[in-house]
């Protein structure tokens, strides 16, 4: 694979992790190198397809001090990585993507003693794996069954935030890597009448739940967190896995890339499930601008009653608007 396949990337993401957390990324990091490197071994490139993006996006916004709304100066930025390895010959299908997108806002704030300080908060921090196996039908050849495994988690630290006498922050630690994640291993049934555009239903999937930070239990003082028992580490679900997906370039010349996907399970014992459907929907446009400069917006919204306090909203919703840079290999 390429040296820029991720240098500063690695350099802003893996020194903030623990062992395990720096494992479990360069495992994700190698499985991909080795689709890379299969490629220039196979006589027929054109079994494989791929594509490797890193990007980065920043703002600044500012007040001067006599704003009469209220004096504030922002930072806000986030880098991303996203790598594609597709295999196809014949009847036999292997797909392959894997989504890196972290970032943070950093605001100039005031105490009640009338001293700066700048609170830094992430906004967006998310990992999303996801592998396919696929064995086509003769008729029609669009339909296959399969076999595949998602996997979604966080990298960094999660904080809830309060004030203290004077008006300075207070976070508290309320999540971690693997803490909630999920697991999804699933086999069922994949359409893919066109290029840009599959669906699947896996008949039997396992949505595995896991919080492997025990710490966390003390910290947000809660006997259960995404469902997952204090002095357990996993908790597993039978259920039915909901994919479906668009990745299509548009325009006069291809300037405009729209990606959307949607992933839902339903637990085989819904009616009596607290969290009946859990869905995850990711939305991702980009407008080329030049070369290396476009203008994009990403979202990730998921709805998870188990990792909702009971009379809450389950909807979660992280989003992106920028201008920025992106590097496609």
């Amino acid at each position: 694979m390429p040296s820029i396949w991720g240098h500063s990337f690695l350099y802003i993401t893996l020194n903030n992790m623990n062992p395990i957390q720096k494992t479990l990324t360069l495992t994700f990091l190698f499985t991909f190198g080795i689709l890379g490197s299969s490629n220039a071994q196979e006589k027929d490139t054109s079994y494989w397809k791929k594509a490797t993006e890193i990007g980065a996006n920043a703002a600044l916004s500012g007040t001067s001090p006599n704003w009469s709304a209220g004096v504030a100066n922002n930072i806000s930025g986030n880098v991303f990585f996203n790598a594609l390895r597709n295999y196809k010959k014949d009847r036999i299908s292997w797909d392959n993507i894997l989504k890196i997108n972290v970032g943070a806002i950093s605001t100039q704030l005031i105490d009640l003693n009338g001293e700066k300080f700048r609170s830094t908060k992430k906004n967006i921090d998310n990992v999303f794996f996801d592998s396919k196996y696929g064995y086509s039908f003769n008729k029609p050849k669009w339909i296959s069954a399969y076999a595949g495994l998602n996997i979604q988690t966080q990298l960094l630290k999660g904080y809830a935030y309060s004030n203290d006498a004077i008006g300075r922050e207070i976070r508290t630690q309320t999540s971690s890597f693997m803490s909630a994640g999920t697991i999804v291993p699933a086999v069922g049934f994949e359409a893919k009448p066109v290029d840009w555009f599959y669906s699947r239903v896996g008949v039997g999937a396992m949505k595995i739940t896991s919080l492997i930070n025990q710490k966390l239990y003390a910290l947000r003082s809660e006997r259960t967190i995404a469902a997952v028992d204090s002095g357990k580490f996993f908790k597993a679900e039978l259920g039915f896995q909901l994919q479906a997906g668009v990745n299509r370039n548009f325009g006069k010349n291809k300037q405009y890339t729209l990606k959307a996907n949607y992933l839902g399970f339903a637990p085989y014992s819904f009616a009596s499930s607290n969290s009946p459907l859990d869905s995850r929907i990711d939305v991702g446009f980009v407008a080329k601008v030049s070369k290396y400069v476009n203008f994009n917006y990403t979202l990730i919204s998921i709805f998870d009653k188990d990792l909702a306090k009971p009379g809450t909203n389950a909807w979660q919703n992280s989003w992106i608007v920028g201008l920025g840079f992106l590097y496609k290999i």
